[in-house]
């Protein structure tokens, strides 16, 4: 009975999560000849939140701001919340699916799909052994491991390509504590750390030889 009850629910969600590309309904453009925005916009002016997350994505020109989301089952994978937007980038349809995870309660579900995007990039519904073993979903998983994204497009135009990469980079760095700054600070420390255990090792050898040279005199 579970295994029928599974394979019901997979079905259902394989449609889902697939979005379809069969017939094509007026859904809203995005303005590619305006290019994902950067300049004036931070994170830090929305809330950590999927909604919070979505308006940072709208206000970027990532994702559509007239579309009405759908709300995914995402219990599921032990999400706490989903929403999926549909619309066009240079007459293709375009699915972007966005995840919210409790970081403090993580349910067994949860634990395992992000376990999984990260170790491959992409999630089984139920679980590797599960009706849809053979099924998989590519995703990317944000810096701080709170949100996921699933974004499809069936278009090989560069222009799409070039937008997908940049939406999935700002998707990746909201709330995220890893800022160009701080990385320059950390590699700068690497290196000032590397260069003192060169110049301690330098100075290491020069004192041994001196001393052997001594010894053997």
């Amino acid at each position: 009975m579970k295994r029928i009850i599974l394979a019901i629910l997979c079905a259902a969600l394989m449609l889902s999560l697939s979005g379809c590309f069969g017939q094509k309904p007026n859904y809203e453009n995005i303005d590619t000849a305006e290019a994902v925005l950067t300049d004036g916009i931070s994170y830090k002016d929305y809330t950590d939140d999927l909604d919070g997350l979505v308006k940072y994505l709208q206000a970027l020109n990532c994702l559509p701001s007239k579309t009405d989301p759908t709300k995914m089952l995402s219990e599921v994978i032990g999400a706490k919340a989903g929403l999926r937007y549909i619309y066009n980038v240079n007459n293709s349809n375009v699915v972007c699916e966005l995840y919210e995870f409790d970081t403090e309660k993580k349910d067994e579900n949860a634990a395992r799909v992000i376990a999984e995007i990260k170790e491959t990039g992409s999630f089984h519904l139920f679980g590797k052994d599960e009706v849809d073993k053979d099924v998989t979903y590519s995703a990317v998983l944000s810096d701080t491991e709170k949100y996921m994204m699933i974004y499809t497009d069936g278009s090989n135009n560069e222009g799409n390509v070039v937008r997908k990469k940049e939406t999935e980079k700002s998707f990746k760095g909201f709330y995220s504590n890893k800022t160009t700054e701080e990385s320059s600070k950390t590699e700068e420390s690497s290196k000032t750390g590397e260069s003192s255990e060169t110049e301690e090792s330098s100075e290491t050898g020069e004192g041994s030889k001196t001393e052997e040279s001594s010894k053997a005199a």
